[in-house]
């Protein structure tokens, strides 16, 4: 039986550490290892996984000083002693089969990607599934296919999935701990390049868990345009260089970048902390961009977008943008709720 070491990065998260930690130790799966690197915590963080250390023989606890998540992570990568690798938030839960799940298909693939279902801690909401791209129970991929991984937004976070151990020493692949954005996804691209064939799983194996107004693509972050347009550029050049897609492939990645674009421009409106004034600074940094105008164009070719985003959207409105489609996303969530209620 392979053994999979469970990486889980903790920084002052002695409010969901419990939660993780019970999940990852009701595994039906046996063979594993769990590494707890605590990055410097200042609360009860240490005191919480010490004692599960002592209850659970595949729990060890790892202490260091406040680095940021990519340097707990390495640390985990260098510490580990598994044939496969799980990434894991401290704020998280894994579902009961979900090892044993994913390692039904280790062996069918350098990458086994399981999906995860969404869950408002704070509200005790009932969870909710991701939309997976891939309309298979279970999907057998390749590089011919990154496409349409990057749009199911399965290469923007590293939790959930299963990587080989040798291909990640073999090649020294790490995180970038420089960076504070977007190193999930290119950690996820740089393995890539070693991935012939992969596995993506429409059943959940993992609970994202955030609280309301917080978490998964929630987080406004400064200059992050600027961050994202590096992304996207690196990712295009990866893309015809290393991946070399042809010319329908990069068609679709060009939405990837384009949603990629609308995401941060939306984090932009909601963010609370800026004046409408700043808002409109910072819609503008996006919207006169070359970059952006580039996949904006394409889009509207490829009639991927109407008429009407495209002219807003060309014309510098960001503002505009974001209002009308946030009272049109709030009017689908009523409606729903309505129908819902009315069952």
């Amino acid at each position: 039986m392979k053994k999979v070491t469970i990486i889980i990065p903790a920084y002052n998260a002695e409010k969901d550490i419990n939660r993780c930690l019970t999940s990852v130790c009701g595994q039906t799966y046996s063979n594993i290892e769990v590494l707890i690197i605590n990055d410097g915590s200042t609360d009860q963080t240490e005191k919480i996984c010490q004692y599960y250390e002592s209850q659970f023989e595949i729990l060890k606890l790892i202490n260091i000083d406040h680095q940021g998540v990519s340097a707990a992570r390495n640390k985990g990568i260098k510490q580990a002693t598994g044939d496969y690798f799980f990434f894991m938030d401290a704020d998280d839960e894994l579902l009961p089969f979900g090892i044993e799940y994913l390692m039904q298909y280790c062996t069918k693939g350098e990458w086994v990607i399981g999906n995860y279902q969404i869950v408002n801690i704070k509200k005790s909401s009932e969870p909710e599934l991701h939309y997976q791209y891939f309309d298979e129970e279970v999907h057998f991929g390749d590089k011919r296919e990154l496409p349409q991984l990057c749009i199911s937004r399965n290469f923007n976070c590293v939790w959930g999935k299963l990587y080989r151990t040798d291909i990640i020493r073999r090649n020294a692949l790490y995180f970038d701990e420089k960076r504070n954005y977007g190193e999930d996804l290119l950690f996820n691209l740089d393995y890539f390049q070693f991935v012939h064939k992969f596995v993506i799983l429409k059943k959940a194996v993992y609970t994202y868990c955030y609280r309301f107004g917080e978490g998964l693509g929630t987080r406004f972050i400064k200059n992050e345009w600027k961050i994202q347009k590096e992304l996207c550029e690196y990712m295009r050049r990866m893309s015809e260089d290393v991946y070399c897609l042809s010319a329908k492939q990069c068609d679709q990645m060009n939405h990837f970048y384009y949603a990629q674009a609308i995401a941060a421009l939306q984090r932009i409106g909601d963010e609370k902390k800026l004046s409408l004034k700043q808002k409109r600074g910072e819609m503008k940094k996006i919207t006169l961009s070359k970059f952006f105008l580039e996949i904006l164009e394409k889009e509207y070719r490829l009639k991927r977008i109407g008429i009407l985003d495209y002219l807003l959207l060309k014309n510098y409105m960001g503002w505009t943008y974001h209002i009308i489609h946030r009272y049109y996303v709030n009017l689908k969530r009523c409606i729903y709720r309505e129908e819902k209620n009315g069952k």
